[in-house]
């Protein structure tokens, strides 16, 4: 057994290292740009904490003067739902540290354990989760004193219970995204939730009757079942408190403290096999299958020969075997229908401007591969470092092969627009055209310096690992919302003028500097990589 003082040791060198690692990064420019973007999210994240907690703080006051202590169970479930749901689908934002790297070094289970919880408590939803708790605390203990201890208890307990069941979520998606079925099997589902919630809403405004979007159906059986689970454990502690039925309400604070024992069971079952050596690996079956296959020949592509078309094939190939890629080639279905959806619809009598809004998504999809382009090849970046084909080669075969994709996604938009609404005009196919000569082009350009001068790592069996770096995303986002915005403005001014030809014209004059910059950026591109070819190697190499 370790100590206890040498376990304070273990951790005080764990912090030791993490702010070593952080002065350390900061001698490297992309590294003080990611800084700086963190500290723009931080300021972000804590203005939502303050205001989210303060209007929290109102609701609990007022539904707690109102004595009606069972509403509470709204802001607990949607607080819950928040907790365990913002990890998963903004991973992008959160800096996932790979703490299984400590098991070299002779750490103590307790230690590594605590590590691990510690390391999912400092990401934005348990920042926001703790600001609102204690938002929704300050509000109740203003409302009525009486109720401090058992209101501290309560959100104590439900606090900790949302820790440690997100952390036993994060691990365990982790574990089933080790292996390459798994991938795909929770790829298929997630995707299916995410496109049904979107599509629940239009299809009732378009086919729900009026009156039956203005009642509320609620099943027993299901307020049964809420009021079983935490968040109405949690409302009904404190509603029996306030009632003086305290052998209730501790009843119910026992129940969430039953909840947090078993998440923290489901934590520790995960975190115990890595702690003794379990590393799922298809590296086995793949040497396997590699070995009994036969060697196929290359794509035979029309104007597209040697390098160009191996390294095509090749992106063509990763492409069709990402499921997030995959993905995007039906939310252009996905996006008609929800701005087509009900009477009310976004689009529903702006029909005519169905392809260009589409089209902007279309682009805004392809953002993680355009702005980390060599980020997927991890280590393989160093046979293009040591290969005799040039690097604007190997940058315009991955430029194409993003254009096909592209294409794909405008083909299958415009399939579903002929569908839903109409066939869309001349004007508008010339506007949309336009606007692509200019925007992308310029999204290209930034995207192949960005992936030199910031490239990251794509891991897919590493939940959170599938997302540039935070400098990346910031500046990316910029250029897209920057020509989006002026795609907008040229429309904007050629309806003032009743004449959607202005906007098109315009948009062409544009096209040109942005095709220039970016023929004169590739052939610049040797000289950037050679420049930056230990930072590509370094940063695409880590395990």
């Amino acid at each position: 057994m370790i100590s206890p003082s040498v376990s304070t040791g273990q951790l005080r060198a764990v912090v030791v290292l993490r702010l070593r690692l952080l002065v350390n990064s900061l001698r490297s420019v992309r590294h003080r740009l990611n800084l700086v973007s963190r500290a723009l999210g931080a300021l972000l994240v804590l203005g939502a904490g303050v205001g989210g907690g303060f209007a929290l703080a109102m609701v609990a006051w007022e539904i707690t003067k109102s004595g009606k202590l069972e509403w509470l169970a709204i802001i607990f479930w949607a607080l819950f739902f928040f907790w365990q749901l913002f990890p998963i689908m903004a991973s992008a934002f959160n800096e996932n540290l790979d703490a299984s790297g400590l098991l070299r070094f002779p750490l103590s289970y307790g230690t590594y354990f605590l590590v691990r919880l510690l390391y999912g408590a400092l990401d934005i939803a348990t920042a926001l989760g703790l600001s609102w708790s204690l938002g929704i605390l300050i509000g109740i203990i203003s409302a009525d004193v009486r109720l401090s201890l058992w209101a501290a208890l309560s959100i104590a307990l439900f606090t900790m219970f949302n820790v440690l069941l997100g952390r036993a979520i994060f691990v365990w998606i982790e574990h089933w995204l080790s292996t390459r079925r798994s991938r795909e099997i929770m790829g298929v589902v997630f995707f299916l939730v995410v496109i049904g919630f979107q599509l629940v809403g239009p299809l009732l405004g378009r086919y729900g009757d009026h009156t039956s979007r203005l009642r509320v159906h609620v099943p027993a059986i299901l307020l049964w079942v809420q009021q079983k689970l935490p968040p109405g454990l949690t409302s009904a502690a404190l509603a029996g408190a306030s009632q003086q039925r305290y052998a209730g309400a501790a009843l119910s604070l026992m129940l969430v403290g039953a909840f947090s024992a078993a998440a923290f069971w489901l934590l520790h079952l995960r975190l115990r096999d890595q702690y003794r050596g379990e590393n799922v690996s298809e590296g086995e079956k793949r040497r396997t299958r590699i070995a009994t296959s036969a060697v196929n020949r290359g794509w035979g592509l029309p104007g597209i020969r040697g390098p160009l078309a191996a390294i095509y094939e090749k992106e063509i190939r990763y492409f069709s075997r990402s499921g997030p890629l995959l993905f995007t080639l039906i939310m252009p279905l996905v996006v008609v229908l929800v701005v087509w959806g009900g009477r009310r619809g976004i689009l529903t009598h702006q029909a005519g401007f169905a392809l260009p809004v589409g089209a902007a998504y279309c682009l805004l999809l392809l953002t993680n591969i355009v702005y980390n382009s060599f980020g997927a090849d991890g280590g393989g970046i160093q046979f293009f470092l040591t290969s005799p084909v040039s690097f604007r080669k190997v940058a315009g075969a991955k430029n194409l092969a993003q254009l096909t994709v592209l294409t794909l996604d405008i083909f299958i938009l415009w399939v579903g627009i002929r569908v839903v609404y109409q066939p869309p005009g001349f004007a508008v196919i010339a506007l949309t055209f336009a606007w692509y000569l200019f925007a992308v082009p310029l999204n290209l350009a930034v995207g192949n310096l960005l992936s030199v001068y910031s490239p990251k790592r794509i891991d897919y069996a590493t939940f959170g690992r599938q997302r540039p770096a935070e400098s990346t995303i910031i500046l990316s986002l910029l250029v897209q919302m920057g020509s989006i915005g002026v795609g907008a403005l040229c429309i904007f001014i050629s309806r003032l003028y009743s004449n959607l030809w202005i906007a098109t014209l315009t948009l062409l004059g544009l096209a040109v500097p942005a095709l220039a910059g970016y023929f004169i950026l590739l052939s610049r591109l040797d000289r950037i990589v050679m420049q930056r070819r230990e930072v590509l190697a370094t940063e695409l190499c880590k395990a």
